[in-house]
């Protein structure tokens, strides 16, 4: 068996559709053959023979069996009788006794005349009336088989249009991002599905402009993103904190006052209202020192100066004798280098763990994707500080940024002090920049950010984030999850199995038995009897008997046998299966209807997505998204929106076009009826209903003619113009019984 290998190439290139325009945050599913349109035309039904037919066959039945047991027999004996008599005078005359007498021949041949003669006629009737009823079931049913024949290609053509329109359909339409806000709130999901949102998201938005990336999940679910941008030949730049802090290029672009208000923000992120006062000698003393710090403000510079200004050894190349001796002994005064030791040490405690943060960067080219992603390492005071910092640069960033902007997307905003958010989503918005925050928990920072632009929500494990956003949707809505979302998957497997083997089988057998027996045997008896007696012992009886017995007997077998096997098998196979299987489910239960109840939200599938936009007019409309990548390799997936649905046709009887009615046009008889049908007599008619005739009213010509002639009116019809209607071509047609007089409505025997 082989089987030949998946075609990856193909499939690089069908994801290379994840790059088209539109942003988009997945598909919706819309089965194609929702829109079929079942065929409604009844099929044509065998027509009734009409009732004459029958009532003619036995009628004649009848006839000709009364003539041929009655009529006949009685003809025949009355001739036989006078036949017997005409000869017995005939034997007579012969003898000369009495004369011929001719007229008992004669009677007897009228007598025999008129029986057979009407039995003759009732036999061609009957004959006729079965030649006539055989003629009208043969026509109908080659009437019937014509107009199924008709029917059955009318449903055909028709089985061929539905198909060739619903394959022409796409079944998944994308989903765009909303653009009446700049802001998406995504809440809950795994890590799993945030990398399939980020993967299906992503590609369109780099179609449109540069993206920026934060990704704070310190588990990378931006690679696969990163991956896919560098397969279509784009400008990536990926970088991973803190493990590559003096490569990167966080702070780069920022001036002094930037990056003094950057790290006075991260410092207080949490609690801005009770350090203000801090906060207010953090930022003197940092804008001092990176003032006299001069054009070269760097981390470790700033970080050696406030050691130096606490009196601090330090050792580090970064400023050199001149410069600390100056910023330790002419930047502050004594007095108040002691009342702000407190500060000092604060801020150079801050600034230690990422001192490193960009020292040995070079003309680092900017990417069209920017990833920035905390490392997997356990939490450190590190990551936490950069968390922040991120944050505040990203937000300079976008404030600063030019044409084009960059989309934004923040994985992780948990982690994020609610004012910086607010603050980056109102100069995201302000600018026009698409703001994407995914957040882990709808609690704390997410739950009082909700509502700030459009919602979307993936699997909530918690029962409280659940109820939230239960809260938040409605009880009342539903939503239709198509079951793709769990049926949809990959299976890929790879096998190489090589058999060689060889065979042959010889087998010769030999056996030969040779065998002796023999048996003898002497028998010999004797026996005595006496019998007498005397005295008490009157009867006595003595047996003597002597019995010998002899025998022996001889047996040799001889056996020979030999046997020899040998066995060898040839045989050579070789397998080679190399295969990526995706599985649509598509059945009648493909869909399942769920209230949007805390427990469906825990149970969502990791790709599935529900997408919460509020109306103008007012309440939310929700979309059920399928965020899988994915499916973009699948068969009828389209890059845009799905076109709103045809108009649904009603289920209605199709009314076929002329000529190809369910029943052609009724047979033509090749005879008339033998005997006239029965004809209904017609109602007296005593005229038109009152109020309708206002005034006299003059009567048709042959009304008339009648009046002058004496006869009442209406007269009757004559009788030969009850009889069925002659045809075009002159030819008597069936009676009008063809058709549904019966009431009975057909029904289609192809559904």
């Amino acid at each position: 068996m082989t089987v030949e290998p998946v075609n990856r190439q193909s499939l690089l290139e069908r994801r290379s559709l994840l790059f088209s325009p539109e942003p988009r945050l997945g598909w919706v599913f819309r089965d194609r053959w929702s829109f079929y349109t079942p065929f409604t035309e009844p099929g044509p039904q065998p027509q009734r023979l009409p009732e004459y037919l029958h009532q003619q066959v036995v009628a004649t039945e009848q006839a000709a069996r009364q003539r041929l047991t009655r009529t006949l027999p009685l003809s025949i004996s009355a001739f036989v009788v006078l036949a017997a008599f005409s000869a017995y005078a005939a034997g007579a005359h012969s003898l000369g006794k009495t004369p011929v007498p001719l007229g008992s021949l004669v009677l007897a041949l009228i007598c025999l005349a008129p029986g057979a003669v009407l039995t003759g006629i009732a036999v061609s009737a009957r004959r006729n009336a079965r030649e006539a009823y055989e003629l009208a079931r043969r026509q109908t049913h080659q009437a019937y088989e014509t107009a199924m024949r008709d029917w059955r290609a009318r449903r055909h053509h028709h089985a061929a249009n539905e198909q060739g329109a619903a394959n022409a359909r796409h079944e998944w339409g994308a989903v765009p991002r909303p653009l009446s806000r700049q802001r998406l709130d995504v809440f809950g999901g795994t890590l799993w599905g945030w990398e399939a949102l980020l993967s299906t998201y992503g590609p369109s938005a780099l179609f449109t402009g540069p993206l920026l990336v934060i990704d704070l999940s310190r588990e990378l679910v931006c690679g696969e993103l990163a991956t896919l941008a560098r397969a279509a030949r784009i400008d990536v730049d990926t970088q991973l904190l803190p493990a590559q802090l003096p490569q990167s290029s966080l702070l780069s672009g920022l001036g002094t006052r930037e990056l003094v208000d950057a790290i006075v923000e991260s410092m207080y992120g949490g609690s801005p209202e009770t350090a203000r006062a801090e906060r207010s000698m953090d930022d003197r003393i940092l804008t001092k020192v990176c003032d006299e710090l001069g054009e070269n403000v760097t981390l470790a510079r700033i970080g050696a100066a406030l050691r130096a200004l606490m009196g601090e050894p330090d050792e580090s190349p970064a400023l050199d004798r001149d410069e600390r001796r100056h910023i330790a002994h002419e930047l502050f005064s004594v007095e108040y280098r002691r009342q702000a030791h407190a500060n000092l040490s604060r801020i150079e405690s801050y600034i230690h763990p990422i001192e490193q943060l960009g020292a040995d960067q070079t003309d680092r080219p900017s990417g069209f994707l920017t990833c920035i992603a905390l490392d997997s390492h356990a939490r450190n005071v590190r990551s936490e500080l950069l968390t922040d910092l991120i944050v505040q640069w990203v937000t300079h960033r976008v404030a600063a940024s030019g044409n084009p902007r960059p989309s934004v997307v923040v994985a992780g905003a948990d982690e994020l002090a609610r004012r910086h958010l607010e603050r980056l989503s109102d100069a995201c918005e302000r600018r026009g920049v698409p703001l994407t925050l995914l957040y882990r928990r709808l609690r704390e920072v997410g739950a009082e950010m909700i509502g700030g632009g459009a919602v979307a929500f993936m699997r909530l494990g918690n029962h409280e984030d659940a109820t939230h956003a239960a809260d938040f949707i409605g009880r009342d809505h539903k939503f239709v999850l198509s079951q793709i979302t769990k049926n949809v998957g990959g299976n890929e497997s790879h096998t190489d199995s090589d058999t060689t083997g060889a065979g042959d089988s010889d087998t010769i057998s030999l056996s030969t038995s040779i065998g002796t027996s023999t048996n003898w045997g002497t028998t010999r008896s004797a026996g005595t009897t006496r019998s007498g007696g005397f005295g008490l012992f009157a009867d006595r009886s003595t047996n003597t008997g002597d019995s010998r017995t002899r025998g022996g007997g001889t047996s040799e077998t001889d056996t020979r046998g030999e046997s020899r096997a040998v066995s060898r098998n040839w045989s050579s196979a070789y397998s080679y299966a190399t295969g990526t299987n995706w599985s649509d489910a598509d059945t009648a239960q493909r869909v399942h209807e769920y209230a949007v109840e805390p427990l469906t939200l825990q149970h969502l599938p990791d790709h599935a997505l529900l997408l919460v936009e509020t109306r103008p007019e007012g309440g939310r409309k929700i979309t059920p998204v399928e965020c899988d990548p994915a499916i973009v390799t699948l068969d009828r997936v389209a890059t845009t929106p799905l076109p709103e649905p045809p108009p649904h046709r009603s289920a209605q009887h199709a009314q076929p076009p002329p000529g190809q009615a369910g029943m052609p046009r009724p047979p033509q008889w090749a005879a008339p009826p033998a005997v006239e049908p029965p004809r209904t007599q017609l109602p007296y008619a005593p005229g038109p209903p009152p109020g309708y005739q206002t005034g006299p009213r003059t009567a048709p010509e042959h009304q008339q003619q009648d009046r002058q002639a004496g006869q009442t009116w209406p007269r009757r019809k004559p009788p030969h113009k009850a009889r069925p209607e002659a045809d075009d071509d002159g030819r008597q047609g069936p009676p009008p019984l063809f058709g549904r007089g019966d009431g009975q409505s057909g029904t289609s025997d192809g559904r």
